[in-house]
């Protein structure tokens, strides 16, 4: 069973909303995490979505219309073979990219270039397990997306398999055959939530202080590309492990610093925690978890980044990497506008 180490702490790779320090031109705003997240007697509590979702992290508003003016009853009309796949009467292709899946490891059940139907995938996943048992149920939710927003329609499935795991799916009509171009799995302590244009975002935390946010999406060709992710730690106690590239690390001391008003975010452009550069960026905190770090905290005389710079590593802006990001989804083709 895999699963990405970073910072010391087992973290879910996958999805909710985390900042970036200051607002970027045409990127979508995040605010803090500290202010989205509170954590109640009964454990953790989810970061509440941009969107208005229901139990699968589908966006209602965005049911209706899938961004082209054309509704799922419409869409389905027409599309033989996603309707064919819904009644388990088609196979999708397994091709092994945009495979996301964590704890559910699709790449050691599927074979690359066979085609599945929902059962057969759910089947081989409850073969290669014996923590729990999976199954198709009736919680199997099918909705049309439109990746690229090229006007044709893409199959998004979202699969209750158990209690605890959902698997997501979104499967393209290419050449005459079903594809699936991105599975990725979720849990208690994870989610995903997939856009009504193919946009995608995975949020999974490390416990109170650390939460680990990604976005990706699929283009109108069905190609996955990753565009960015973001551990965010607060509440610095301890040494901090500071990913350099893979599971090459350096050790930060804390101890001394206002650990209470200190946060470190650290960034990354790879999917594959083995290939990722990292790039860190601290910030300051007030006592009600606002970020007011100003330019003054980039200088060379602030006790943190003296210690990052002692250790090797360079420290970034908030500035540095808001244009690191936007000139990210200008190079990718990462939809601005959502």
């Amino acid at each position: 069973m895999k699963k990405s180490i970073t910072t010391g702490v087992v973290c879910a790779l996958v999805l909710a909303t985390a900042a970036c320090g200051k607002t970027q031109d045409n990127i979508e705003p995040r605010e803090t995490t500290a202010e989205a997240q509170v954590q109640s007697e009964a454990g953790w509590e989810e970061v509440p979505q941009k969107n208005t979702e229901d139990e699968t992290g589908w966006s209602e508003e965005n049911a209706a219309d899938n961004g082209n003016g054309t509704t799922d009853e419409e869409v389905s009309e027409g599309d033989s073979l996603y309707e064919d796949f819904k009644e388990g009467k088609a196979k999708a292709k397994y091709r092994g990219t945009g495979d996301l899946t964590s704890y559910l490891e699709i790449s050691q059940v599927l074979q690359k270039g066979q085609s599945y139907s929902l059962e057969e995938i759910v089947k081989a996943l409850d073969n290669s397990n014996d923590f729990e048992d999976f199954q198709v149920s009736s919680d199997v939710e099918y909705n049309y997306i439109d990746c690229g927003q090229d006007g044709e329609p893409e199959l998004l499935v979202m699969a209750q398999l158990s209690a605890e795991f959902r698997l997501f799916m979104i499967i393209k009509e290419i050449d005459n055959e079903l594809v699936i171009c991105y599975d990725q799995d979720a849990w208690s302590r994870s989610d995903v939530v997939v856009n009504s244009d193919g946009t995608i975002e995975g949020s999974g935390s490390g416990g109170a202080s650390v939460h680990i946010v990604d976005y990706a999406f699929v283009d109108a060709a069905g190609d996955y590309k990753f565009y960015y992710g973001v551990e965010e730690n607060l509440t610095l106690f301890g040494d901090y492990y500071a990913y350099k590239t893979g599971s090459d690390y350096e050790l930060i001391p804390t101890e001394g610093l206002d650990q209470d008003h200190l946060g470190i975010r650290d960034y990354y452009f790879e999917a594959d925690f083995d290939n990722r550069t990292h790039y860190h960026s601290y910030f300051i905190l007030d006592d009600n978890f606002n970020d007011i770090t100003t330019d003054a905290d980039y200088d060379d005389s602030n006790e943190l980044k003296k210690r990052f710079t002692d250790a090797g590593i360079k420290t970034y802006t908030a500035a540095e990497i808001d244009q690191m990001l936007k000139d990210r989804a200008s190079e990718i083709g990462y939809p601005a506008a959502r």
